[in-house]
């Protein structure tokens, strides 16, 4: 274990998810926001089940396997999601500018107010938003840079 607490992290990449940009793009941010912020290893530990992500606009999936301090990347379509994300890449990109407030997403500044807007507009679609809500605040945890 390092000293920052976070310790070797256990995110891959599975076979063929190399050939993914996203994806590498997307396990790299992960590791680096737990990296920067240790406290965002609880959030990461307590996640366990399959998130699908796609972006829309790209012709672009993958899919998150999360296994209580694991996380394996996949391309496409992996197993059974709790969580199902489609929206297009900025969108997709743009998840990690929320800010957590009180160890939660908040959704009463500019950025959360557009993330709202497009939830509204379907311009952005969360499957498991309000059955899987502790999951995916711990997924929003994690994936938010601030």
């Amino acid at each position: 274990m390092s000293p920052d607490g976070t310790g070797d992290l256990d995110i891959k990449l599975a076979p063929g998810a190399e050939e993914n940009a996203m994806a590498m793009m997307l396990g790299d941010m992960i590791k680096t926001n737990i990296t920067n912020n240790p406290a965002k290893v609880k959030d990461f530990n307590k996640l366990e089940g399959n998130v699908w992500l796609t972006a829309t606009d790209a012709g672009v999936e993958m899919t998150l396997e999360f296994n209580k301090g694991s996380l394996t990347i996949h391309d496409g379509k992996y197993g059974k999601p709790i969580i199902q994300i489609a929206t297009d890449s900025m969108t997709l990109m743009e998840l990690a500018n929320i800010n957590i407030k009180m160890g939660l997403p908040y959704y009463f500044d500019k950025t959360g107010m557009e993330v709202i807007k497009k939830l509204m507009k379907k311009e952005l679609v969360i499957k498991g938003l309000i059955t899987r809500m502790i999951p995916l605040t711990h997924l929003t945890k994690i994936m938010s840079v601030k």
